[in-house]
């Protein structure tokens, strides 16, 4: 008896370790986050909320829109005066990413507002930042909290929503509004990481249909 027992055990542990090792290799998932199923005027749900940069309180809610990419709701950073070096990010939960897609619908009004990503920790991401009015795109790199430009861009902003697309793969990035060239950059540390709504700075911004959609790992089989 306390032979099968210890045979039973083992064929369970066996696949248990057949069944992680396959789970490695499973595709990753798109996310996407459309906030109609969220309760107007309280947080977005499956978010995390994270202030980057200088110190600043940041507020998320999910707002009624008018004609946003997904009717009715969009989400919003609704506290309008911050510290201009202060990014106010809502992380989205239990995705992590190197390379990939990303998307997000950026209604047009007076701030900044865009994505981060390949975040691997407070001090080390990069942002990408649109002025919706102005059309002035910049993506930054924080890398051990000190943050430099490595590239900019200028968007046409004649909508009264816009979709921003970032593409990443391994050291190239390449950023388009409304499906046209933004700007392209070269990433010298490409790292996986979390990806997230963001704001800096002063200013109400609203945003709908936030996509991460994650590529296949390289190890993956073909």
């Amino acid at each position: 008896m306390k032979t099968m027992k210890i045979r039973i055990l083992g064929r369970a542990a066996a696949l248990l370790v057949a069944a992680i090792g396959f789970s490695a290799f499973l595709p990753a998932q798109q996310s996407r986050n459309h906030f109609d199923s969220d309760a107007p005027m309280r947080e977005p749900a499956f978010f995390d909320f994270v202030t980057l940069g200088a110190p600043g309180e940041a507020q998320w809610k999910v707002v009624t829109e008018f004609n946003p990419p997904s009717a009715p709701n969009g989400v919003s950073q609704v506290l309008a005066e911050r510290p201009s070096d202060s990014i106010g990010t809502a992380l989205r939960r239990n995705v992590r990413m190197r390379d990939g897609k990303i998307s997000l619908g950026i209604k047009r009004a007076a701030g900044r507002g865009g994505v981060v990503f390949r975040m691997a920790d407070e001090k080390n991401y990069l942002a990408l930042l649109v002025d919706p009015l102005s059309g002035d795109a910049r993506l930054l790199q924080a890398r051990a909290g000190r943050t430099t430009e490595l590239a900019r861009g200028r968007a046409e902003t004649n909508r009264g929503w816009a979709v921003l697309g970032i593409g990443a793969d391994g050291a190239k990035v390449t950023a388009t509004w409304e499906g046209k060239p933004l700007l392209q950059a070269t990433d010298p540390a490409p790292v996986a990481g979390r990806a997230g709504i963001a704001t800096a700075g002063p200013g109400i911004m609203a945003f709908d249909e936030f996509v991460i959609d994650p590529a296949a790992s390289p190890d993956a089989p073909k």
